[in-house]
């Protein structure tokens, strides 16, 4: 679900009055300099909650404290507030209220020269988006094509069998690939990566590919599974491979997420932001200290951002630092720093 353009949906189709009553806010006023006021369900200030009619739908509700970190809120907090909804619970009940599918596609009815044009402006304003295809649900019944298998390759990589069985691993005989099932955060099946079940790779082999195409900067691997830790423990690890997620569950770490490579796209940090946890930034040891510190800068303030860095050098040049489970447990004990 594309935030920024449900927010834009929602403006241009008159929603937020609907949705205000659907999650019980009473004297429900909008007022011509371009905001609404209403009041708490429990609450007899008739006034408390102020929603702007901008881009970003702000919201104030001067009487509750929405959100655990002190950051700018919008009508999405609210309704978690009022629902006591994670984010992505209070995205499917918003589409449910205004009648639109969780994977609705925003783009499929506007022409194309039209598209070219928003593409250009956001290319010259310097806020480019993803020009990925929108993320969508494919059948489990793909899953029956390949074997259920687990692997030794994954095992050695400290991935234990019961973890495999845990994430879906399998194997496909066509391509000789081991198989990761990709998961939307709603727990739908929208891709299948394929691992080439190779110890030793030549030059030209391609370790990783899709089996079913996946839009990755539209997903946090393992967020389906790992929410409830995460929420548990108020933090979360983020890793760069699929593989790390599954590292960290086997050995008992189970609120991870992986981006599927060091670049994080506005969709991902937008999860993380939401997720109301200290986010903990774990990426590969070549990736340096100035690259995270940039990466943090795209977080809004007030949002804790921390990392795991090498400074007492134990890992090799590309070591994850969930490869080893020893070095794991050294650099989470003694080696996470805060950025900001």
């Amino acid at each position: 679900m594309d935030v920024a353009q449900l927010k834009e949906y929602i403006l241009d189709n008159n929603l937020v009055e609907d949705i205000l009553k659907e999650i019980g806010c009473h004297h429900i006023i909008y007022h011509s300099s371009g905001y609404w006021t209403a009041g708490n369900v429990d609450g007899d200030n008739t006034k408390a909650i102020v929603v702007r009619k901008n881009e970003y739908l702000s919201c104030t509700n001067y009487t509750r404290q929405m959100v655990k970190h002190n950051r700018p809120t919008d009508l999405i907090d609210l309704v978690c507030y009022n629902k006591q909804f994670t984010f992505i619970e209070a995205l499917q009940y918003i589409c449910n209220i205004i009648g639109i599918d969780y994977y609705h596609d925003f783009n499929e009815n506007i022409p194309k020269s039209l598209l070219i044009t928003k593409m250009i402006y956001e290319m010259q304003s310097g806020n480019i988006q993803e020009q990925e295809k929108p993320l969508k649900p494919i059948s489990k019944n793909i899953l029956n094509y390949y074997k259920p298998y687990v692997n030794d390759l994954f095992y050695k990589d400290n991935i234990d069998y019961n973890t495999q069985k845990e994430f879906g691993i399998g194997y496909d005989e066509c391509t000789n690939r081991i198989t990761i099932p990709i998961y939307s955060e709603l727990g739908d099946l929208v891709g299948v990566k394929g691992r080439l079940f190779k110890e030793k790779l030549d030059e030209d082999d391609v370790k990783y590919m899709y089996l079913e195409p996946c839009s990755k900067s539209k997903i946090l691997y393992g967020l389906h599974k790992t929410m409830p830790y995460i929420k548990q423990t108020g933090k979360v690890y983020v890793v760069e491979a699929e593989k790390g997620v599954m590292q960290l569950w086997s050995y008992g770490y189970k609120n991870s997420v992986a981006t599927g490579g060091k670049e994080l796209s506005l969709y991902q940090i937008e999860l993380l932001i939401r997720l109301g946890a200290d986010i903990i930034i774990c990426f590969d040891a070549d990736v340096s200290k100035e690259e995270i510190e940039k990466l943090s800068e795209r977080f809004i303030d007030n949002i804790p951002i921390y990392y795991i860095y090498d400074s007492d050098h134990i890992l090799n040049e590309k070591e994850s630092p969930t490869d080893s489970p020893q070095k794991w447990l050294h650099l989470n004990e003694n080696n996470i720093y805060r950025i900001r």
